[in-house]
């Protein structure tokens, strides 16, 4: 008998993929509204964004839970070890923190003529940008040296 928890999952999936192609049929097949000028968009555009959304919402919380339900078993079994894997979200708030401060706060001429100036998102932006680099920058050292056998027992 399979464990319950794969179960779940195997569901799960499969719930997922029937809403992503209802959605996507939606979104593919029912028409078209004409909001400006000769441009077309599909009917179901908002459809398909909240969907998206709403998936990454339920990703989101579903690994906020896990990491705290894990770390609070961690912490009963063995609270050294536990607080050890507390650095990596540590280091990753202080990381988002510096690219934020980094952030440019200038605002930003678009492409219709007017200026951006929310200097909140306009740091936000360039602080996922900046975060993007460097993590990119640090899995690429990290899979170089575990190629290069540096670390083999």
């Amino acid at each position: 008998m399979a464990k319950l928890s794969y179960k779940v999952s195997y569901y799960a999936l499969y719930v997922c993929f029937a809403l992503i192609l209802v959605v996507l049929g939606l979104f593919y097949g029912v028409g078209y509204t004409n909001p400006v000028g000769e441009y077309n968009a599909p009917e179901h555009t908002e459809t398909l964004i909240y969907l998206m959304y709403a998936m990454f919402g339920i990703t989101v919380a579903a690994t906020l839970i896990a990491a705290i339900a894990q770390f609070g078993a961690a912490l009963r079994g063995n609270a050294k070890s536990a607080l050890k894997s507390l650095l990596g979200v540590i280091l990753l708030v202080v990381l988002l923190v510096v690219t934020y401060n980094m952030g440019s706060s200038e605002s930003v001429l678009l492409a219709d003529g007017t200026m951006y100036s929310d200097v909140t998102l306009l740091k936000v932006s360039d602080m996922l940008i900046y975060s993007t680099y460097v993590l990119f920058g640090i899995a690429a050292v990290g899979t170089l040296i575990n190629l290069s056998g540096i670390f083999k027992r």
